[in-house]
């Protein structure tokens, strides 16, 4: 595809295909497109044929599967799950995140200090050097998701993490192994 096309563009096309949801048997003028976006000849043929590229993949390779995000080792990746297993067909809706167990138990430690020793207060990563907010540094590292940062330099769970945190405490006053979480749209998948 040519290097002037840029995301904004591919979204405003994509937008305009969506009309043929409703205008299915309708004349799409690929002039109008090209001059509304400013691109050139060939700038839109690679757009084109990106697009027939994806129809197909989604017609033939995807059908029966959606993609979803998924959180491993502190990198994001993207999976195929069978749409069975799917209740909100929404890509960017389903979230999985993988957690072992040692961190797991840390963020239930991280989510307990916070909300009943510190109540509330951040932790300070950066000039405190005590054993949990080098553990707090560490954890956000490899799963962001759980920790926002303030403009007061420090770090907060997020309420992600305190929903997470809270039902594995839960979990461990009755002795329950747990293995697998939801939360809201994500699922913790305990490894």
């Amino acid at each position: 595809m040519a290097q002037s096309v840029k995301i904004k563009q591919l979204n405003q096309i994509l937008s305009a295909l969506e009309m043929f949801q409703v205008r299915k048997n309708n004349l799409f003028s690929l002039d109008k497109l090209a001059e509304y976006l400013k691109l050139s000849a060939s700038e839109l043929d690679a757009v084109l044929e990106v697009i027939f590229r994806f129809q197909k993949l989604f017609n033939c390779v995807f059908e029966g599967y959606v993609l979803c995000k998924k959180w491993k080792n502190d990198k994001t990746y993207l999976i195929l799950k069978p749409k069975s297993e799917v209740k909100d067909g929404s890509v960017l809706e389903l979230k999985e995140i993988e957690i072992d167990r040692d961190q797991v138990k840390l963020l239930s430690d991280i989510v307990y200090f916070f909300q009943r020793v510190k109540i509330g207060k951040g932790f300070d990563v950066k000039r405190n050097g005590t054993e949990l907010a080098r553990k707090v540094k560490e954890l956000k590292k490899a799963h962001p998701y759980f920790f926002e940062s303030k403009s007061n330099g420090l770090v907060y769970p997020s309420e992600l993490a305190v929903d997470a945190g809270n039902l594995i405490l839960s979990y461990e006053r009755t002795k329950k192994l747990v293995s697998k979480l939801q939360i809201g749209e994500y699922f913790v998948k305990i490894v």
